[in-house]
């Protein structure tokens, strides 16, 4: 069932991009020609996480793509720790103390990115569903009203000038 159309989708993260680059917050469009679903936007980051008693410095890649299984966008991310190596599901869940209250599998998996087709952390599509719905009437950008409620939960810095467009 389609959510969000991937025409609509395009022009959201267009949108994002343009932001992005006025503000010089680091997205960028990313585009694979010959395939249908060709359009992603991603954006790294450092950022801090708990590990056992301690903190650590990882480096998050975000990957904004389209489902088209799912008719929504789905945040896509690998974390790699300061040694080169890459987080697990598992551990970058222990490191998140925002998720402790819901079950890992229903929120976040492994799954082939849709675009590159690779295995990235995922935020489930389905749970995607359920929070961009609502948004659709309500928002001018339901991605980046999508951001604003996902993207914290994974460590996403969130910038106040992106909301102008919702």
């Amino acid at each position: 069932m389609e959510c969000l159309s991937s025409a609509r989708f395009v022009e959201c993260v267009e949108e994002i991009v343009k932001v992005s680059d006025a503000i010089l917050d680091g997205w960028k469009m990313n585009i694979y020609e010959g395939q249908d679903n060709s359009s992603y936007i991603s954006k790294k980051e450092s950022s801090i996480l708990k590990d056992g008693d301690k903190m650590m410095l990882v480096t998050i890649e975000y990957h904004v793509a389209y489902h088209i299984s799912y008719g929504v966008p789905v945040l896509c991310f690998n974390v790699w720790k300061q040694d080169g190596s890459l987080m697990s599901v598992e551990d970058f869940w222990k490191s998140n103390d925002d998720l402790k209250d819901v079950n890992m599998y229903d929120t976040l998996t492994q799954m082939d990115h849709p675009v590159l087709h690779k295995p990235f952390i995922t935020l489930h599509p389905c749970r995607t569903q359920e929070i961009i719905t609502p948004l659709l009437e309500k928002s001018k950008n339901p991605v980046i009203s999508w951001l604003s409620v996902t993207g914290p939960i994974v460590h996403m810095s969130s910038i106040e000038e992106y909301l102008k467009y919702c």
